[in-house]
């Protein structure tokens, strides 16, 4: 009984040892076919020397990728930088106008305040009301002088 399982486990081997023999051979002809295509010559080069050489490619080519998208992201974000900065540059100075100019020219302040919440892209994302109340108020205010304030009246009882 032994045997015949000896003689089954022995047989499973010799035909499994056979096709990786047969798998080896076939390997060894595409590889040296690769050689061949490669320009370089059969036994010089080992496989894992070969492979190898692809596989220092493929890292330093994934290297330089990365290093190309950061360097395109610093530029981006320099770019955004500079940007902001000179909007602010010249916020400052149309402030420094118009704290020269004085609070006659309050009324021509609304409007670039106006203009200049169009192009920041505030007027989209507030409410379009707040600037109409101010304008009124201010409007009122010029007109009658007095602010908030009502007009007190006597009545007689």
């Amino acid at each position: 009984m032994t045997m015949c399982i000896f003689k089954k486990l022995f047989t499973y081997q010799l035909f499994h040892l056979k096709m990786l023999n047969k798998n080896l051979y076939i390997l060894s002809l595409q590889f040296t076919k690769s050689l061949k295509h490669f320009g370089e010559e059969e036994g010089r080069m080992q496989p894992d020397e070969f492979f190898g050489i692809f596989d220092t490619f493929l890292q330093s080519f994934s290297e330089a990728r990365q290093d190309l998208e950061n360097m395109q992201r610093r530029k981006d974000e320099e770019e955004r930088r500079a940007r902001m900065e000179a909007m602010l540059k010249e916020q400052r100075e149309r402030e420094r106008r118009a704290k020269k100019s004085g609070a006659s020219d309050e009324v021509g302040g609304e409007f670039d305040d106006l203009v200049s919440a169009l192009r920041s892209g505030e007027v989209f994302d507030k409410d379009l009301n707040k600037f109409k109340r101010n304008r009124k108020r201010s409007v009122n205010q010029l007109v009658e002088g007095g602010g908030r304030e009502r007009a007190v009246t006597k009545v007689n009882y």
